[in-house]
């Protein structure tokens, strides 16, 4: 057994915060539990190939190399497993999304094969691994793990691009939730890419960089296992407890009297009328919340339980109600539809649209042909 570096107290650290993060996401109740549960088992997956990587570098036991090698199977379940988790955690209604099987496919390829080599002795495994044997399929083998991964990757990048397109509301129950997504694909990004030159470098140039190599890919693992880690104890709103909307609102309620509640209405009600704040279409739940000088969870207490509405319906109401005022003073002779919207806070046609036909029950075109009439 080799001595253990620097670097083996890395992966080791690595691999004890991804047991530890995979093992308490699950069990405590989350808001978005369904997304948590396909992160705490890549986590899982994660610290087993790490601890495999470990394992087959440092022993001398060829057997044990062999066993252990059944787990690089595992390179073929990531890309799938953060399509899923993506698409659970930025989609409201995709909290049970799945795969077919068929991208199980990889995967159960390449264990079929490494059941196959387990079948050979120790001897004889050694034997074939000096000749080179196994050389042209591990080279096929990590070819086609490489391009696998990188689809999935084009995958999740494409739907986040297609999320942020749509309406802020979609994004509303966490804003910080689009920093951390950014923060993994950019991230997987580099590593795919490391991946590239490393493959490239090795079997083209036939030779080997000192830094960005195979090994590399698996280092960078437990990276991504301490950005989630981050991001889960820094902006815990990504794994967020859900309290029981009672419990909730009754722990705010005994913080505000009502002195308290009638000021912050007050408060809101000069932001929306004399400032219009909601023109701004940046606009965030944290954002008003700074500028009446209260927490976050005070005002969603006093917009749910008051005024019986969320942030992003309340916001576009009074939206709504300025387009309407624009319309009854004739803008729209002079102008579109869209750049009118846009200049009552909207930032796109189709959060516009589904705002305006909630409130009012038509479209905005119908109305306007309804008024002139």
């Amino acid at each position: 057994m080799g001595s253990y570096d620097f670097m083996d107290v890395l992966l080791l650290l690595g691999i004890a915060q991804g047991f530890f993060l995979s093992i308490t996401l699950p069990i405590v109740h989350q808001k978005n539990i369904a997304a948590n549960k396909v992160l705490a088992l890549q986590l899982l997956l994660a610290c087993l190939v790490l601890l495999t990587r470990m394992v087959v570098y440092k022993t001398d036991q060829l057997w044990i190399a062999q066993r252990f090698a059944l787990l690089e199977t595992l390179v073929f379940v990531f890309g799938p497993l953060g399509y899923i988790y993506l698409k659970r955690l930025l989609q409201k209604d995709q909290e049970k999304f799945t795969l077919s099987w068929v991208h199980c496919i990889p995967a159960l390829l390449y264990l079929s094969y490494l059941i196959f080599v387990n079948t050979f002795s120790s001897q004889e495994f050694g034997q074939r691994l000096a000749t080179g044997y196994f050389r042209k399929v591990f080279l096929i083998t990590e070819l086609s793990a490489l391009l696998f991964n990188l689809y999935y990757w084009y995958l999740n990048v494409r739907f986040f691009l297609q999320v942020l397109r749509k309406e802020k509301e979609q994004l509303s129950f966490s804003q910080t939730t689009i920093s951390f997504v950014q923060v993994m694909l950019i991230v997987t990004g580099v590593i795919l890419l490391g991946w590239i030159v490393s493959f490239c470098s090795t079997y083209i140039f036939r030779t080997t960089l000192p830094i960005v190599n195979y090994d590399m890919v698996w280092i960078a693992i437990p990276i991504l296992i301490y950005i989630v880690g981050y991001f889960a104890l820094k902006q815990p709103v990504i794994f967020r407890i859900v309290v029981s909307e009672d419990s909730t609102k009754s722990a705010i309620k005994s913080r505000m009297d009502d002195r308290s509640i009638q000021d912050l209405q007050r408060g809101l009600a000069q932001l929306m009328k004399k400032n219009e704040v909601y023109l701004d279409n940046e606009l965030t739940l944290v954002e008003l919340a700074k500028q009446l000088n209260t927490s976050t969870n005070k005002l969603s207490w006093l917009l749910n339980t008051v005024y019986k509405s969320n942030f992003y319906n309340f916001i576009n109401e009074h939206r709504v109600k300025a387009f309407l005022a624009k319309i009854e003073q004739d803008e729209h002779k002079a102008k579109t539809l869209l750049s009118l919207s846009m200049e009552v806070g909207f930032n796109s046609k189709s959060t516009f649209n589904k705002a305006f036909k909630a409130l009012l029950n038509e479209t905005p075109s119908s109305y306007i042909k309804r008024v002139a009439s």
